[in-house]
């Protein structure tokens, strides 16, 4: 038996049995707490699917970042094995897309209601989550209409109520990887605050579910710094400032070995993230009227460095954005209203293509000019909305609807890089200079969302939706150069917005011991915009990839959330034993494309990056005498076609099918009151070795997750 599946049966056994021997005897312990049983206001309300995941269940997991917690939910996730790439977020077929930048994705990341300006989900921690929402209809339009999918809203924690508090943890696991952090929180005469810092490292290179090394999969340092700092004044007037920054030192790309058994190209990537957001919320002494308002900054950078490349390669995008909102409530309707703006600022390393870069290059312009970072396209929205719920027969039935209006700009920074004249996509339909395509565009809309629910009993409530998205291209999708940008294709200044009709119908019932909810939802996407390989203008041969629209998009499928603590079934009511079943599968997912694609032209071809099914079922314990929890994942990732589409003459080629199995315990050695305590968390990632990728085949196209590892951390609270 090997050392580290040794620790998992030691740890399974000895936990649970130190924690009885601390007990009197199970006839003294408490009741565990069950919920009421019904929904609340909020949730009666809402005529879209209601996916929270709560605090405690963020604790019991796991996951070190967003992008691992979403995974173990059940959510689709292009994720890379180390801190060096993008993790794409995928929600009933729409993407956080592509290089980090925001305005590229069919997807929003929130920080408390507010754009973080990141699509890379890897970036964001789970230490002083309150929550995380998944937002849709008009509680969507809040913030965006270019999100069909949903909006993810994490919701952080302030300071407070104790006057003094706060955590201290370190850690130690599998590959010498390491990390240690420390969160301070409190509340002072009407003033508020939440430090926090997290250092980790890994050390040493990981091994896959084979037991076979994957080389240059180290990460020199991550670290995360947030606070959140406010003063309350005249009963529900705050004005607050708060910030998070995420770096990363150093992630390892993983690497070829030749057959001498070195590493190929030993590349390495840097990261960061910052934002500042000055915040103000306030209300009427009576509640009914309550507002909101912020504005703030943002930057996002990555650095890629090549041991085989003279140059390296990056990104910077810097955002401006501001919002604010004004609500009123009243027993008989709800309704709010805002306005937001938030424009991204690209720049891009001269080096995406380094061989066009070099000392004799292609271009006398760049040659030999090292890294500058170079603007190369702007993209501005500003948006405004209505939204608004009637409630009907006390409450039992619910009317909700709005209307949001988005007007985007994108202007080209870096007119005369592209090289449309040696593009056969361009060139076949007579494009011969950069003079004959735009250099700017504006877009606007309106959409509308309409939705109902109704409970015919206070447990059980049946609801449906419609909600009609748009998204404007953005200023890289329209502009990027393919030879000057790490984009992968030229970008077509003639693209057309994207229009989805969205519709949702669904079922929820909640008891004191279980909860049950199904989801049927159906998107129609006119004019997608992506990154498309084998192009064949006029019936030619295969072209290269380009930005393009396709004409229709087909997204179908079910949702299905249930749990049950089944103790109470089984005559214990002193402890919580909860399965439970996430489960998303596509029914239909296909597009078309009329002129000037990939493929046979008309022909319905299958999605590609996007999984048939993905699904997350295990165990969660919890006894409150024994203060131990523990939580058994099981994580299904379906068959999908990887990369982009590869409509060629021949059959797709899948992979997936595939369960990855996690364990979190968490048990309180130590407390004494006020004096503070003292928990042991142990998470056991991937418990039965499997060999997995979320990128593609293994090693065709992608490179192993790592095999068993173990991480242990002491957890000192105060």
């Amino acid at each position: 038996m090997q050392p580290c599946l040794k620790l998992i049966t030691v740890s399974l056994l000895v936990l649970p049995a130190v924690s009885m021997a601390r007990t009197d005897g199970v006839q003294t312990l408490p009741r565990i707490e069950v919920s009421p049983g019904t929904f609340t206001e909020k949730e009666r309300e809402t005529a879209t699917s209601n996916f929270v995941i709560d605090k405690e269940e963020i604790q019991n997991s796991s996951a070190q970042n967003l992008s691992e917690l979403l995974i173990e939910q059940g959510f689709a996730v292009e994720a890379t094995p180390t801190d060096h790439g993008e993790n794409t977020l995928l929600i009933r077929g729409f993407h956080t897309e592509h290089l980090m930048t925001e305005a590229n994705g069919k997807l929003l990341i929130l920080i408390d209601g507010r754009r973080s300006g990141v699509a890379n989900i890897r970036q964001i921690m789970l230490e002083n989550v309150e929550r995380i929402e998944v937002l849709r209809g008009p509680e969507m339009f809040k913030y965006s209409m270019g999100s069909p999918g949903g909006v993810i809203n994490v919701i952080t924690r302030r300071g407070g109520p104790e006057q003094f508090g706060g955590s201290v943890r370190m850690g130690y696991g599998s590959y010498n990887a390491s990390r240690v952090g420390v969160d301070l929180h409190g509340l002072s005469n009407n003033f508020d605050y939440l430090l926090g810092y997290e250092h980790s490292a890994a050390r040493s290179d990981y091994k896959d579910g084979n037991g076979n090394k994957v080389h240059n999969t180290k990460t020199d340092g991550t670290e995360r710094f947030n606070f959140n700092l406010g003063y309350t004044f005249d009963n529900g007037h705050r004005i607050g400032v708060d910030g998070y920054q995420y770096t990363v030192d150093k992630a390892h790309i993983p690497s070829y070995v030749d057959e001498e058994g070195d590493i190929r190209d030993n590349s390495y990537t840097d990261r960061e993230t910052q934002l500042l957001h000055l915040n103000y919320a306030g209300a009427t002494a009576d509640g009914r009227f309550s507002w909101l308002a912020s504005a703030g900054q943002g930057k996002d950078t990555y650095e890629t460095y090549s041991a085989e490349s003279k140059y390296p390669k990056g990104q910077e995008v810097k955002t401006d954005r501001a919002q604010g909102s004004l609500t009123y409530t009243s027993s008989h309707f709800d309704l709010t209203g805002g306005v937001d703006y938030i424009k991204y600022d690209v720049k891009n390393s001269s080096s995406a293509r380094g061989t066009f870069l070099s000392a004799g290059g292609r271009d006398p312009v760049w040659a030999g000019l090292g890294y500058p970072m170079h603007s190369t396209s702007d993209t501005a929205l500003w948006g405004a909305y209505m939204v608004g719920t009637l409630k009907l027969m006390e409450g039992a039935l619910n009317l909700s609807g709005g209307l949001r209006y988005e007007r985007a700009k994108a202007k080209d920074l870096a007119v005369g890089d592209e090289y449309y004249d040696r593009v056969p996509y361009f060139t076949s339909r007579g494009i011969t200079s950069r003079d004959q395509l735009p250099t700017r565009r504006t877009f606007h809309h309106v959409s509308p969302t309409l939705g109902a629910s109704w409970l015919p009993a206070d447990w059980v409530k049946l609801r449906a939706n419609y909600t009609q998205g748009w998204r404007a291209p953005s200023g890289r999708q329209l502009f990027a150069s393919s030879f000057y940008e790490d984009y992968g294709a030229p970008g077509d200044p003639r693209l057309k917005p994207e229009l989805t009709d969205a519709y949702e119908a669904g079922f929820d019932m909640v008891r004191q011991d279980w909860k049950l909810s199904a989801t049927y939802f159906y998107y129609k996407v006119k004019d997608n915009v992506y990154i498309y390989p084998g192009v064949r203008p006029d019936g030619a041969g295969v072209q290269g990839r380009v930005v393009m629209n396709i004409d229709k998009r087909i997204q179908e499928g079910i949702e299905l959330q249930t749990s049950a603590n089944v103790a109470p079934m089984l005559g214990y009511n002193n402890f919580e034993l909860r399965p439970y079943v996430n489960i998303t599968h596509m029914i239909r997912k296909k597009e078309v494309v009329a002129e000037g694609g990939p493929g046979l032209l008309g022909t319905w071809w299958p999605i590609a990056r996007m999984p048939d099914s993905t699904a997350s079922f295990g165990i969660r314990f919890h006894h409150p005498a024994w203060k131990f929890s523990s939580n058994l994942n099981f994580n299904y990732y379906g068959k999908q076609y990887g990369g982009r589409s590869n409509v060629g003459d021949g059959p797709l080629i899948g992979f997936g099918k595939f369960t990855v199995t996690n364990l979190s315990m968490k048990k309180r050695l130590w407390e004494a009151g006020n004096a503070g305590s003292v928990d042991l968390k142990l998470d056991v990632n991937n418990l039965f070795n499997k060999n997995y990728s979320y990128l593609g085949r293994i090693p065709e196209d992608a490179y192993a997750y790592p095999g068993r590892n173990v991480f242990a951390t002491l957890i000192y609270q105060f």
